[in-house]
């Protein structure tokens, strides 16, 4: 708890301070790169060149706009986790995607998604499959050249633009979100399963943090997972298989300082109602054990736009840093920059300006062409943010 001397003296620093900016990741890709990176058609041979004219010019627009720490967009990527998933060897088979349980109730609204695939089933008139765990786990070596490839495009293009590495975040999924996608079929146990995954994607988050790049590892398992791979399960063995997956990752991290990782946390930016969303009060001493200092959360959306009330009774950790999302990436609405300052009030008056960065929901474009809000309206969104 947080006496309101504490929470008085916070708005007064608030006043004095300028609260950094960023956004969780993944950014609308260039119409005319989409098919080539999702595979609809051949990539020409001079893709590379393009892809890397197309990253100069996402970060010279964060740029534009104001934002701090910024990233690629996640521009070379169909999703936020086949890329690692590919790097992978194990995956052999294939098994029926997850479906999300208030997608599954509200069927005339999920109907309307019939014929559209992702990660996710989102209607049960459409089947969906993922690669599925059919052996043992190891992160390739050409799965490691990969992404070296990935992060020397990042670095060069961010060097390009005169950003210090440092300011550029570079994201990966963590064992537990992968997952929550990809099914198995070998281990039979979902604790060993992780464990696998975990010591596997070790090799990934070093080599981001290797190359002086600011780790961030997605983690929406913490929470959509309830609703979606742990939705048939009680909250307590849900709440028990996220403990797993944070401890899995912290071990994964033991290489990384915490000072040097974020993490996101979401429900999930698929359209739908999210009325079975698991609440934050319910995860918050379960995430809170992560060790990434920097921790980016859904704030603002309708459905959690009221959980800053959570941490009037969280005991916040000492030197972790809060990304609240103050703009949700799901509506064309511009937010008003004077509606951005009171989100972020919500949240400087519990853990102090110093420990509080602005962020986004979620990302704008989780899959290559799967987007809600329109590319320029994402920019004049951030812009408001920084504003």
């Amino acid at each position: 708890f947080i006496s309101s001397t504490r929470r008085s003296a916070a708005v007064v620093a608030a006043m004095a301070i300028r609260i950094a900016t960023t956004h969780v990741g993944s950014l609308p890709r260039p119409a005319e790169l989409l098919p080539y990176i999702r595979g609809d058609k051949p990539a020409p041979a001079d893709f590379p060149e393009k892809l890397k004219v197309a990253t100069e010019d996402v970060f010279a627009r964060q740029l534009d706009a104001g934002i701090d720490f910024v990233n690629d967009g996640e521009l070379g990527r169909r999703d936020y986790v086949t890329a690692a998933r590919n790097r992978m060897s194990g995956f052999e088979s294939e098994k029926a995607a997850t479906g999300a349980a208030d997608l599954e109730e509200m069927k005339e609204y999920s109907d309307k998604f019939e014929g559209r695939k992702g990660l996710l089933t989102l209607t049960r008139k459409t089947e969906v499959k993922n690669a599925a765990c059919s052996g043992p786990i190891a992160y390739t070596d050409e799965g490691l050249a990969d992404l070296q490839a990935e992060i020397d495009r990042v670095s060069a293009s961010a060097k390009a633009k005169g950003i210090p590495l440092e300011k550029v975040f570079f994201s990966s999924p963590s064992p537990g979100t992968l997952a929550n996608f990809f099914e198995d079929d070998y281990f039979n146990d979902h604790t060993k399963y992780v464990e696998a995954l975990g010591k596997a994607m070790q090799r990934e988050y070093e080599a981001i943090y290797k190359a002086g790049l600011m780790l961030q590892v997605d983690c929406p398992d913490l929470a959509m997972g309830r609703h979606t791979k742990f939705k048939d399960g009680s909250l307590a063995d849900f709440q028990a298989a996220a403990a797993v997956h944070v401890r899995v990752m912290n071990e994964a991290l033991a290489n990384v300082p915490g000072d040097c990782t974020r993490m996101h946390v979401c429900w999930g930016n698929y359209p739908g109602p999210h009325h079975h969303d698991v609440p934050l009060a319910d995860i918050i001493e379960i995430v809170l054990k992560s060790k990434p200092k920097y921790l980016s959360i859904e704030a603002c959306n309708p459905g959690h736009a009221h959980e800053w009330e959570v941490f009037e009774n969280v005991s916040w950790p000492a030197g972790k840093v809060i990304m609240p999302g103050v703009l949700d990436t799901t509506t064309s609405h511009i937010e008003h920059p004077r509606l951005v300052a009171q989100r972020l009030m919500n949240y400087v008056r519990f853990v102090g300006a110093s420990n509080v960065i602005a962020c986004t929901d979620c990302g704008f474009s989780t899959a290559a062409g799967a987007m809600n809000v329109p590319t320029e309206i994402v920019y004049a969104k951030l812009q408001s943010m920084v504003k």
